[in-house]
């Protein structure tokens, strides 16, 4: 368990750190006969939630997605990765929940028959209205989403924010880098899914779990239902630090 925590974080914080956020809209064709609010996007319905702001690394091998991702790729479009409802992720066009994240491709490795490795970040949620196309791929009419802070509390905010830092320095001491300070967000909005986002690529989460952290109205509640499952993390986090360093005394340098 901890391995897969200390692997998939290693990651997260790599691409992290590598990759851009871009808050550009990139409007598909035929959106001028569409409400302004309302977009069409082209869905990756599949077994996993993505976070604003989480990378999510990606193997393309259905023609019907390599023909998708490669159009994204020629046209600089994001495409949207949402959570299978019913329906399997291979074959036949699955049903999608109604609340999914852009994906913004930052890297591409172009592998033999037309294969794909990317690396994508997520950008903004985002709400399914109605699905206007089922093959070859499903494409959407969405509605981004607003992103609000709600009404809470300072001691929860400050809860949050403690627990995360002492999260990432725990991170940082399993993966050997210095421990000093953590960068925590001030931000309720972007604290939310920086911790979402963590947990998510760090440890076991149901996916209802993170599929409901992602369909929460505001950063608030996110961090409510958050904490419990950031001081869970964080516990086993530090007892592999005390485990693998059981000295805790002072340091010479």
């Amino acid at each position: 368990m901890i391995l897969a925590v200390l692997r998939r974080e290693a990651e997260f914080i790599s691409h992290r750190s590598n990759l851009s956020c871009q808050d550009s809209e990139n409007i598909l064709n035929n959106v001028m006969s569409q409400p302004e609010d309302l977009r069409q996007l082209s869905l990756f319905p599949l077994n996993v939630v993505l976070f604003p702001g989480m990378p999510m690394p990606l193997h393309i091998f259905e023609e019907r997605y390599k023909a998708m991702i490669g159009e994204c790729v020629d046209r600089e479009e994001p495409f949207g990765i949402i959570l299978i409802k019913e329906g399997l992720e291979v074959g036949e066009p699955a049903e999608p929940v109604k609340i999914g994240t852009t994906a913004r491709i930052a890297q591409v490795e172009r592998l033999e028959e037309g294969r794909l490795n990317i690396m994508t970040k997520g950008e903004k949620r985002f709400e399914v209205v109605e699905i206007t196309q089922q093959v070859p791929h499903v494409v959407a009419l969405v509605r981004y989403l607003t992103e609000q802070p709600g009404v809470q509390t300072e001691s929860v905010l400050a809860e949050a924010k403690e627990a995360y830092g002492g999260y990432m320095r725990n991170l940082t001491a399993l993966t050997g880098g210095w421990t000093a300070q953590a960068e925590v967000p001030d931000d309720p909005v972007i604290l939310s899914f920086a911790v979402a986002s963590s947990l998510a690529s760090g440890i076991e989460i149901p996916r209802d779990v993170k599929q409901d952290l992602l369909e929460s109205p505001d950063a608030a509640q996110r961090l409510e239902k958050l904490l419990p499952i950031l001081k869970r993390g964080n516990e086993m986090l530090a007892a592999e630090v005390t485990k693998r360093n059981p000295f805790r005394g002072s340091r010479l340098n």
